[in-house]
């Protein structure tokens, strides 16, 4: 049966733009805003996705369902999806795209399974599909390729083949490197702050590695996003344990962006952020100076 209703859970900053992108290449895209935010039902109605009520009337009205929420409810929303759709007894396909480990998503395939639901392994890659690069979503399973009807209409989805786990296992690889060098880089000013040499290490950044400076500069916009990474870091270390490598950089890195959501300026959020502060006084926030 080829998608044609596609619901979103939760239509935060990724899962607008997705569903704003899935909206405007002619899909029925649908949500539940039961209990979420004043912000989150801002960004749902500006993407024109449609509230259907409950998380039963979702699963009886979607063809699939992509669940884009932090990581640490992703199970959470896995296991009340899973009695959702033994309630409405239909066998939806159900994409996980969020940054978990590859043994979390096998744990949330054997609940979808168990429902007689299609459980999809998915991890995106990229920014949400606002004008620029769309983001890849990679997907494995034996149900990978009902994702893979979305290919083209906003979004790109590789199929890996394979068993659960393989989308989510690049996802925490290249997530490690990606957001894991931010934390250090936050880490570093932070650390130079406290230490008094903010200055001096900025000016040596600025005469011998002009261009990591220019990425070092992406940490003004932690603040924005701390709070979703403390859980996708834990995850990243929950992979790279089971795969033999040590976890403890990456645990690290959770904490690094703990001090950030836990500072005066972790509330920030991608459309409320400070744009006229400069890296200096971001970090001096940090640590509540």
């Amino acid at each position: 049966m080829p998608v044609k209703t596609v619901a979103i859970l939760s239509p935060g900053d990724m899962g607008s733009g997705v569903g704003a992108a899935l909206h405007a290449s002619g899909l029925e895209v649908i949500t539940s805003l039961d209990g979420r935010s004043e912000r989150t039902k801002s960004l749902a109605a500006q993407a024109g996705l449609i509230d259907v009520g409950s998380l039963n009337d979702v699963m009886d009205r979607a063809d699939l369902v992509l669940s884009i929420l932090v990581p640490s409810e992703a199970e959470s929303l896995a296991a009340r999806a899973a009695e959702a759709i033994r309630t409405v007894g239909k066998p939806v396909a159900f994409a996980d795209c969020n940054a978990v480990s590859p043994d979390t998503a096998k744990r949330m395939a054997a609940v979808i399974d168990a429902a007689d639901g299609r459980f999809i392994d998915a991890g995106i890659i990229g920014s949400p599909p606002r004008g620029g690069k769309p983001p890849r979503f990679y997907a494995s399973g034996p149900h990978e390729a009902v994702l893979g009807e979305l290919d083209g209409r906003g979004i790109t989805v590789p199929l890996m083949g394979g068993e659960v786990g393989r989308a989510s296992a690049i996802k925490m690889c290249y997530a490690s490197v990606t957001k894991g060098t931010q934390a250090l880089y936050a880490a570093a000013l932070v650390a130079a702050e406290s230490l008094g040499t903010y200055d001096e290490l900025i000016a040596e950044m600025e005469s011998r590695q002009p261009e990591m400076l220019k990425r070092v500069q992406g940490v003004a916009a932690l603040s924005a996003k701390a709070h979703r990474w403390i859980g996708e870091m834990e995850e990243i270390a929950s992979t790279f344990a089971a795969a033999g490598v040590t976890p403890n950089l990456h645990e690290g890195s959770a904490d690094i962006f703990q001090v950030i959501a836990d500072s005066p300026i972790g509330d920030e959020r991608p459309e409320t952020i400070d744009r006229s502060r400069s890296l200096h006084e971001t970090v001096k926030l940090f640590i509540g100076k």
